[in-house]
């Protein structure tokens, strides 16, 4: 949460390629433009460098100027935390307006047992192929943090 300085999360010390949304669109243009080439093909597109939830945090700090740590914990706990700052479990639930995980915390407690479980960790120079371009890498993203930011997310009127 922002208030604490502290990063609490299930992933453990698995790794992962953090990627951009920007070049994830980046890459599915790519796949769409290339289409011939691309048709049916399973490609795994993922950022420039496996690391742990602790690196991704340390080069976060040393890009801002921040002293977040990081704190595991389980994933019940996880899903305590994200109740108890108002985020919906499914994405049927009421999105509270302005809340710090404009997401469901299925998928993202999900997410991060994958990550812990390992499924995450392949890297491939998948998006290279596609795109002929590098990944930006995690430490520009938080240099440029105010063109990574994710709009609000709001319920759908039943």
């Amino acid at each position: 949460m922002k208030t604490t300085g502290v990063l609490t999360n299930s992933q453990g010390d698995g790794l992962m390629a953090y990627i951009s949304r920007k070049d994830c669109a980046k890459a599915v243009a790519y796949a769409l433009f290339r289409g011939d080439e691309y048709h049916e093909a399973a490609l795994d597109i993922n950022g420039p460098e496996l690391m742990t939830i602790s690196t991704f945090i340390e080069i976060g700090n040393e890009a801002t100027g921040n002293h977040i740590t990081y704190q595991e914990v389980t994933d019940e706990e996880n899903y305590q935390i994200f109740d108890a700052i108002g985020v919906p479990r499914t994405t049927d639930g009421v999105f509270q307006k302005g809340s710090e995980a404009p997401f469901s915390s299925d998928g993202m407690v999900t997410f991060a047992q994958a990550i812990r479980e390992g499924k995450m960790d392949k890297f491939t120079d998948d998006f290279k192929k596609l795109t002929g371009a590098d990944a930006l890498t995690v430490k520009y993203m938080f240099e440029h943090a105010d063109e990574f930011q994710i709009g609000e997310r709001h319920s759908k009127d039943k």
